[in-house]
């Protein structure tokens, strides 16, 4: 590539102006060098394209010496200085005075007072260095090439070859220049292999050192891993925990695997041990294992009778989640988790919504789509803790929990999807869903082992759609075999609770089904005068099930999962959807991408009920107990079968998002047999500017499922949220939630976090308040002070934020 000057010849006479002129036109007077002559350097031995453009240059043998260079190109590098000498057979450079380097395969940008490199192999010596690994140039401006710059100035700077540097007597950062807000400053750090090492250093933040750090190491790239000891964790404590301090160590296996393991201590417990295992493999490959743990010393507790009882509320918590594709058809897939005890997890979880899950569920299983044949294989455990035993020395002291445990160890399913009955024109589909599981079922004063259960539901449909109309009847067989049954408490001598019976059980029915749905009814409404349309749909459904041969040996059948529910039945349902889209005016320029002629949903409302004409379910009911078929449990989640009934409750389901950035979710059970909401939930939240507000109001009135006699489970919980800005933004941030219980008449939960971002760190106070109950009486003091792109001091973690992870499905 030939040399391009700053400075052109004179125009010719010609008119025109070249940056190579031809021999004849060039003077002949030596005197005349400060016009620069233009010749082609010629390329060096490797083929790498050499040019500069230069003030002036001479040349001695293969060495250049030039002057006021404001472009010298090797590679990526670009490189300016006021005097640059430069051999091209051994591409060695010294260049002095205002020396500026850009480029290179490290994306550097170094100022310089002056420096000597070798380009082939990339190493280097600069003096009074200021600059930046990270950045590209754009024009005038400088390009982020990463979201971890790394930032350093120093006396002296060596280049050891690519991604190998070593600072002497000199700073580094992460934050954006031309003001950093904070610095390290050490005598000497080690860059390698994307990672920046060093000892002896001072923390140094809005110009005034803070404290020494004797060892550091950190990343300086997105992709930088590297095993070492994490930022220690130092908490302000709380008033069950008491002051908190804690390490990690962060360990690198290999390019697809790594974890984290520490432990923490609390001042008031003892030791609480942690850590997490991640695996990212091909795909969607993945496994995650985190556990949590406490060895709690416990404390004293006095009584009222001044006997002291020694409470201990330790216990462990682990949990995986996996998923493994074998091809596109096959995977196995799941999630396990172990939880010692409940009470661990109501006292020290710092996430309100986990802390209040009394249910903890394990399901992994293999699973083959194949053409709509799906073979697969399960096992699960699901683990429900439903009330408290009080120890009577205690006095609620030491709470324990009575537990339900429902296993399947293993469960093999052979499921047809539907699909024509011969050949893919025929108008009969048929399917079949077919189980072979070994289950159990323990909850305190039953237990179940050892249940063997076959199930075989083959069916046939028949949809015809004709005129805007659909009708789809179906007819089926179920058959299912028990190896164990039970025989139920129907005068309630044992509290309802039933005795397992070794008799095995058999049951056969048949059941018949129309789904019937009329053409839509619609209709459109100009709005205002720009040329919105509102169309109104409604959309009616009408179906009827029947059921028969099973009985009043329903009572008899071990409850452990959906398929142990069915009973007999007659019954007539209705739903009615409707929904209000709008659309946009015509676009004249459909093509243009400011057209947006596609409508939206502004709200849509669906109620729905069924008529029970055998309001006994073939006998199956058992008066004054809580009875879940599936009748019921395909209308609503929320149990209303006490008694023999005809009507079912009215569910209405409203969502409303006519306003934008509005959303409304209303979803209410109406039962007019006791005239009052079987569950009344309200989800509202809107957003404008950076500022959200939420309201979630959650009522259930639901009979419970313990006893020989169905008494009523009320609730009613009110959970506000304010957000301003987002935990990341630079600026103030703020937000705000809680949890209000009217039943308790008690704020059973409230935590405000304060945040304040400089350009690259920030600083953050919390407050959490915790009242569950006798067991949990909590109040935390919470701070967290972070250095973008390289870590965080303090006890604030996502687990524990009132700022809503973005990422999350939004609560409203």
């Amino acid at each position: 590539m030939g040399q391009t000057l700053t400075n052109a010849l004179p125009p010719a006479h010609s008119g025109t102006s070249s940056a190579t002129p031809q021999a004849e036109n060039l003077p002949d007077d030596p005197g005349q060098e400060a016009i620069p002559v233009a010749q082609p350097e010629p390329a060096p031995v490797t083929g790498i394209p050499v040019s500069w453009r230069a003030d002036r240059q001479t040349w001695a043998a293969n060495t250049a010496t030039l002057y006021g260079v404001t472009e010298f190109r090797y590679r990526d590098y670009i490189i300016s200085a006021d005097k640059v000498t430069w051999n091209r057979d051994t591409t060695e450079l010294e260049a002095e005075g205002h020396l500026d380097v850009r480029g290179g395969p490290d994306d550097v940008v170094l100022t310089a007072s002056r420096g000597t490199m070798r380009l082939n192999t990339h190493t280097a010596r600069f003096y009074d260095v200021t600059g930046t690994m990270g950045v590209r140039g754009s024009g005038r401006n400088v390009v982020y090439s990463t979201a971890n710059p790394f930032v350093i100035s120093a006396r002296v700077l060596i280049q050891e070859g690519e991604r190998n540097y070593r600072v002497l007597d000199g700073t580094m950062t992460n934050c954006r220049l031309p003001n950093p807000d904070w610095q390290l400053f050490a005598k000497s750090i080690d860059v390698k292999e994307g990672r920046a090492s060093t000892r002896n250093t001072f923390f140094k933040f809005l110009g005034v050192p803070l404290f020494y750090l004797p060892y550091l190491q950190h990343p300086i790239d997105d992709t930088g891993r590297q095993s070492g000891f994490l930022i220690p964790v130092f908490s302000l404590g709380s008033s069950i925990r008491g002051f908190t301090v804690g390490e990690q160590y962060y360990l690198v296996l290999n390019r697809s695997m790594d974890m984290v393991v520490g432990s923490e201590y609390y001042s008031r417990r003892g030791w609480a041990p942690n850590g997490d295992f991640r695996y990212k493999g091909p795909g969607l490959d993945h496994l995650t294992l985190r556990w949590n743990a406490l060895f709690d010393r416990g404390y004293d507790q006095v009584q009222p009778d001044h006997l002291i009882v020694h409470v201990n509320q330790g216990g462990a918590d682990i949990n995986a989640i996996v998923r493994k594709d074998f091809s596109p058809e096959t995977r196995i897939a799941g999630n396990a988790e172990y939880l010692s005890n409940y009470t661990y997890r109501l006292v020290f979880n710092d996430s309100y919504w986990q802390a209040i899950n009394s249910q903890v569920k394990s399901d992994l299983a293999w699973t083959r789509a194949h053409n709509g044949y799906v073979p697969s294989i399960e096992v699960a455990r699901l683990q429900t803790f439903v009330s408290s035993n009080e120890d009577n020395q205690a006095q609620q002291a030491n709470v324990t929990f009575n537990e339900v445990r429902l296993l399947h160890l293993p469960s093999v399913r052979f499921d047809v999807l539907d699909r024509p009955l011969e050949s893919p024109s025929s108008p009969v589909y048929w399917g079949m869903g077919s189980s072979l599981a070994h289950m159990s079922r323990s909850e305190p004063d039953f237990h179940a082992h050892n249940d063997g259960r076959i199930d075989l539901y083959p069916h046939l449909s028949v949809p015809l759609v004709a005129g805007g109309w659909s009708l789809v009847p179906t007819l089926g067989l179920r058959a299912t075999w028990y190896s164990t049954s039970q025989v139920p408490d129907l005068t309630g001598t044992r509290s309802g609770v039933p005795e397992v019976s070794h008799d095995p059980l058999h049951r056969f029915y048949g059941e018949a089904a129309l789904d019937l749905r009329p053409p839509a009814f619609e209709r459109d409404f100009a709005i205002g005068h720009q040329g919105k349309v509102l169309r109104h749909v409604i959309e009616p459904e009408l179906t009827y099930h029947f059921v028969d041969g099973i009985g009043a040996n329903a009572q008899d059948v071990l409850l452990v999962d959906t398929t142990d529910i069915p009973t007999d039945t007659n019954e007539l349902g209705f739903s009615l959807t409707q929904r209000f889209y709008v659309r946009p005016r015509p676009c004249n320029n459909v093509d243009s991408p400011e057209c947006n002629s596609r409508p939206r949903e502004w709200a849509s409302w669906q109620i729905s009920q069924k008529y029970f004409l055998d309001p006994n379910f073939g006998g199956a009911l058992i008066p004054g107990r809580r009875n879940v078929f599936t009748s019921t449990l395909d209308l609503t989640g929320v149990a209303f079968l006490t008694e023999p009934r005809n009507l079912s409750p009215l569910v209405s389901r409203l969502r409303f998002e006519a306003v934008h950035n509005l959303r409304v979710e209303w979803d209410m059970d109406y039962d007019p047999k006791p005239g009052r909401f079987g569950a009344d939930n309200i989800f509202a939240g809107y957003s404008w500017g950076i500022t959200t507000i939420g309201l979630g109001h959650a009522l259930l009135n639901a009979p419970n499922e313990q006893g020989s006699k169905a008494a009523l489970i009320q609730s009613q919980q009110l959970d506000p949220f304010i957000q301003i800005g987002r935990q990341n933004r630079v600026g103030f941030n703020l937000a705000m939630n809680g949890g209000y219980d009217f039943v308790n008449g008690a704020l059973q939960y409230g935590g405000v976090q304060a945040v304040y971002n400089w350009d690259c760190c920030g600083l953050t106070f919390g407050y959490r308040r915790f009242a569950l109950g006798t067991i949990r009486d909590e109040t935390q003091y919470l701070y967290s002070f972070t250095l973008a792109n390289f870590g965080s001091v303090g006890d604030i973690r996502r687990s524990n934020a009132v700022f809503r992870d973005p990422a999350a499905t939004p609560a409203f």
